[in-house]
């Protein structure tokens, strides 16, 4: 990667990246303060933000900067690239917002008169939310309530290709595909297991929406301090580029 000193180029921690101004609106207000979210650091995410965009729509990237022979397709990758990157962060932007996370209390409330299980997973939701918060997006937990909005939590459903879950796939497959940032997923399954349960995903087309399945055994798990901020932004930014690969990722009900 070579720097470049442009005006319209920004420089983070040794790395080019876009300046705010160029980012999608709802990053710019972000940036100002003026947006309604919760993050405790908003900054260290709209710098993520400048660097994820600036990547995508440059080709910064190994394929690029490791294969000098492939150079003629770097421009059509930054087209395509550089606007799944802006749908990306503009998806993003909206998910952090404080009125896009479940109502927890709202939840408890209505699934806890149903069936156990059901409250066992909306119970899960919020040992999510007070120990993750604000600092990881809406779709984290929506991801991880969806079994209570099925006919049993143990329901199965093919993620690409099951039309009741259609308007989330994209968003959730995303969420689910950074929990191989594995110190984030330990402690999703650390608190799962204290209610019987695990969450299971399979990255194939065939791959359950957060399919709930027994669990065994309990087993405790904390984040390190001193590596926690670290964790949450690999995860964020896993997920960021999972979701924008998503669309080009092949599939086939062949595996369903």
């Amino acid at each position: 990667m070579q720097l470049l000193e442009f005006p319209n180029i920004a420089i983070i921690a040794g790395e080019n990246a876009v300046p705010v101004a160029q980012l999608p609106l709802v990053w710019q207000d972000i940036a100002k303060g003026t947006a309604n979210v919760g993050l405790c650091n908003p900054q260290i995410y709209v710098e993520m933000a400048q660097l994820f965009l600036y990547k995508l729509e440059q080709g910064d990237v190994d394929l690029f900067n490791e294969r000098p022979e492939l150079e003629h397709l770097k421009s059509s990758f930054c087209q395509l690239f550089g606007q799944l990157g802006r749908e990306t962060l503009e998806f993003y932007g909206y998910d952090f917002m404080t009125h896009n996370y479940p109502n927890f209390e709202e939840i408890l409330r209505e699934v806890e008169s149903k069936d156990a299980d059901y409250g066992k997973v909306a119970r899960i939701g919020l040992e999510l939310f007070q120990e993750f918060g604000y600092e990881l997006p809406a779709s984290f937990y929506h991801v991880h309530l969806a079994p209570i909005y099925r006919d049993h939590v143990f329901e199965e459903r093919a993620l690409r290709f099951d039309k009741r879950d259609i308007e989330h796939k994209r968003s959730w497959d995303a969420i689910l595909h950074a929990g191989k940032v594995f110190a984030v997923q330990m402690k999703v399954q650390s608190i799962a297991s204290k209610y019987g349960f695990t969450y299971q995903h399979g990255c194939g087309c065939n791959s359950h929406l957060s399919s709930i399945d027994e669990s065994r055994g309990t087993f405790a798990y904390e984040l390190s301090q001193e590596k926690r901020d670290r964790w949450i932004r690999s995860f964020i930014w896993t997920a960021w580029y999972e979701y924008a690969f998503f669309p080009i990722v092949p599939n086939t009900s062949y595996l369903v």
